[in-house]
């Protein structure tokens, strides 16, 4: 009855073959930022498995019996140790893993265009984004601008300049040197008329105030209107250049050229001193065009 029970034993432990000691046979990658996902190869894991790079335990995402992954957490760049362990056991292998420091990414900006024509010296610029490190400064064009972090998903920087219009390159540089890649700012030059309105009129002539933006010393006004005509109304297109406002024209100066004219005020506004033909209202329609080409939607308004 004692042989019996022996063999029963023994086929018992023959069936549950050798015990599988823990260990570890790859690790891909060997380095990488935080965030990083990295596969551990060996075995056999269970859900009892720790992972610890140094002395930080790092949770595993997901686990097999053959393999494991996590994700780099933050820490400070260097090496460290990786150890695996599951309950008692700690795998003997050694393999080394590298923290790099991480780079900044840039998601998004605000405002993401800006306008040649805008108030103050100062435009406040919102940067948003990952891995924003304590120190970190944006640029624009590769130069620095001054910058304040708020978090390491948010920075606030202030703008000076930027007058020229076309596309500028934004980057996140980290104290230690990283850098993340350009994001675009827009400074658009396109102009807009906003609104028209008739200002003060004087004996033969009378002003037509043109607000809007992104006008341009050097822009041209291009005036469509109405013409009798015998067969039938015809129309007649005419333009001028803006010329800088030095006093010297408008404001009931009586020795104004008798002709229509237009002044450059600043980028928000223009004034057309316009000499009607006739008091009678045409519907006229007005467009600004700056030097480079680019011009503003039609604008019909009603005038003499």
């Amino acid at each position: 009855m004692k042989m019996i029970w022996w063999l029963n034993v023994f086929a018992m432990l023959l069936a549950a073959g050798p015990s599988l000691a823990l260990e570890v046979v790859s690790l891909a990658p060997t380095r990488g930022a935080p965030g990083t996902l990295v596969e551990v190869g060996g075995g056999p894991f269970s859900m009892a498995t720790e992972v610890f790079l140094g002395e930080q335990y790092v949770p595993p995402l997901r686990v097999a019996e053959g393999s494991l992954e996590f994700t780099v957490p933050y820490l400070t760049p260097g090496n460290y140790l990786l150890t695996v362990q599951d309950g008692t056991e700690i795998a003997a292998q050694n393999y080394s893993f590298e923290v790099m420091a991480p780079t900044p990414q840039i998601s998004g900006l605000d405002p993401q265009n800006l306008d040649v024509c805008r108030p103050g010296p100062e435009v406040p610029l919102q940067v948003a984004g990952r891995n924003f490190l304590a120190g970190a400064v944006v640029l624009i064009d590769d130069v620095v601008v001054p910058t304040t972090v708020v978090d390491d998903t948010r920075l606030e920087a202030r703008l000076q300049g930027l007058r020229q219009p076309g596309v500028y390159g934004v980057k996140v540089r980290n104290p230690d040197g990283a850098a993340s890649l350009p994001h675009s700012l827009w400074v658009d030059s396109i102009p807009e008329i906003i609104s028209v309105e008739q200002g003060a009129e004087f004996v033969n002539y009378y002003e037509v105030v043109i607000h809007g933006k992104n006008f341009l010393a050097g822009s041209s006004l291009v005036v469509r209107e109405p013409e009798d005509s015998t067969i039938g109304q015809a129309w007649r297109q005419f333009s001028f250049a803006a010329r800088p406002d030095r006093g010297g024209f408008g404001g009931g100066n009586t020795i104004a050229p008798q002709r229509d004219r237009l002044v450059y005020v600043d980028c928000r506004t223009l004034i057309y001193y316009r000499y009607p033909n006739i008091s009678q209202e045409k519907e006229l329609e007005l467009t600004v065009i700056n030097p480079e080409g680019h011009k503003t939607d039609p604008y019909s308004v009603s005038l003499p």
